[in-house]
């Protein structure tokens, strides 16, 4: 089987969703000390913000499959990388500790639903005559 350019990029695309959830868990792990005296946060206000990512993930995760069936899979990745999009931006330009957690819950929905729609759509460019060892 030749590797082909959109083999790769489709590939690229499957792996960024736990990438981005990784390198989130990364970032947030080295800012807690700087958020909480930002916000002035207490220990269960900093659980809060740095967990709402994994609740936007888990909530992504379950319900990526109905934009995935009722748009196709490529346009609910594009909705995803919109959703990164919107997450980066308020993250950065966060008004207040509300803001960033909503962020970060939107930046969640968009890992979780790359997580599921990315390998579903990479699955697709199998073989057809049931060859899979690429």
């Amino acid at each position: 089987m030749t590797i082909n350019s959109y083999l790769v990029k489709s590939t690229v695309v499957a792996a960024l969703g736990g990438l981005l959830f990784g390198f989130d868990t990364a970032v947030i792990a080295g800012t807690t000390r700087a958020l909480s005296e930002t916000y002035h946060l207490s220990p269960g206000s900093l659980g809060v913000t740095v967990a709402a990512a994994l609740w936007g993930t888990i909530l992504g995760a379950m319900l990526a499959g109905i934009p995935g069936d009722r748009y196709g899979r490529r346009d609910s990745l594009r909705a995803m990388a919109v959703l990164y999009l919107i997450s980066s931006l308020g993250c950065a330009f966060a008004w207040s500790w509300s803001t960033l957690v909503f962020f970060r819950f939107i930046g969640g929905l968009g890992i979780g639903g790359s997580s599921v729609l990315g390998p579903c759509t990479s699955r697709r460019l199998r073989p057809l005559n049931g060859g899979g060892g690429w």
